[in-house]
């Protein structure tokens, strides 16, 4: 897939890999069923995004410059957001800073602020039509980054249902650490397996007392959902602000001009980029505080069934 990238001609790219044409269209096949890869006038492209590695060093520069608007956008709306955690019943056991990480990083410049992008007068165009023999119905982003694990944004928010009803447990952090899964990441996701496989613990707060973990109740989810919402709102202007930039971009790479469905997916790589870099800064200034585990995990109410790119439109 990388190699069609730079060499749509079958016969080239055969040489290329030195292997035989028929062979190469043989794997390619099950590809095309999958509307992973289109064939016209004898040339063969991937239908989704791809970018080779000057590409990708192009775009996550011009994300993580962008991210630095995001966190001087989010540190303008301080005061606002600070406001809102003192009405948190939390606030009276937690400072803002030590669960800023997951509750700005994780709850709003990740999760909520990709909901903006995708809803309403959307920027992030919708995931394009991908039919296979087995799913003639499915939609999906798929895209392809040559490069470090790091290109690909390094935080993320793990999302795991609970037995009791709009109850999840939140995880979120750093996937990799020195090039390796975050152990103590997993570990506790793992304590948390096992706990509900065992059925010692029956409601959600004996959960949390049992793992250690901070509880974020109906009341309290509410009221951070209401801010969260006003904040994201306020970054989005940040996308229409540099939307020019960012499509002129997104046009420069190959797969913009030979992929007519990767807008999307380029949006949804870019926009992963632009929080993690949002999230470094806004920890040099002291906003977040990132703890030594490099991730942050919590036992949360949600009203909302889906949400981030899940939601449905």
């Amino acid at each position: 897939m990388r190699e069609l990238h730079d060499y749509p001609d079958l016969n080239e790219l055969a040489t290329h890999l030195e292997t035989n044409p028929e062979l190469l269209r043989a794997e390619i096949q099950p590809l095309m069923e999958a509307s992973l890869v289109s064939e016209s006038q004898g040339q063969y492209r991937p239908t989704f995004l791809i970018t080779d590695d000057t590409e990708t060093l192009r775009v996550y520069e011009h994300a993580c410059a962008f991210g630095l608007k995001l966190a001087n956008r989010t540190e303008s709306n301080l005061e606002n957001l600070k406001k809102s955690f003192t009405k948190l019943d939390l606030s009276g056991h937690f400072e803002f800073e030590n669960l800023a990480f997951l509750f700005v990083g994780g709850r709003i410049l990740d999760i909520k602020l990709l909901e903006k992008l995708t809803r309403g007068d959307r920027i992030m165009p919708p995931a394009p039509p991908r039919p296979s023999p087995d799913r003639p119905d499915a939609h999906y982003y798929f895209y392809m980054v040559e490069g470090e694990p790091e290109h690909l944004g390094k935080y993320g928010l793990e999302d795991m249902d609970l037995p009791w009803k709009s109850w999840h447990y939140y995880s979120f952090g750093l996937n990799l650490v020195d090039g390796s899964p975050n152990l103590e990441r997993e570990q506790m996701e793992a304590r948390c397996k096992e706990i509900l496989d065992l059925s010692i613990i029956d409601n959600p707060d004996g959960l949390a007392q049992e793992l250690d973990l901070p509880i974020i109740r109906p009341t309290d989810s509410r009221i951070w959902s209401n801010a969260s919402n006003s904040l994201a709102e306020v970054l989005k202007q940040c996308y229409l602000e540099e939307w020019t930039s960012i499509e002129a971009l997104h046009s420069m790479i190959k797969s913009g001009e030979y992929a007519p469905n990767s807008l999307g997916e380029f949006v949804c790589w870019y926009a992963h980029i632009a929080y993690c870099s949002a999230i470094d800064s806004l920890e040099s200034t002291g906003v977040i505080q990132i703890p030594q585990t490099k991730y942050q995990a919590a036992i949360w109410y949600r009203e909302q069934e889906q949400e981030g790119l899940l939601v449905r439109l």
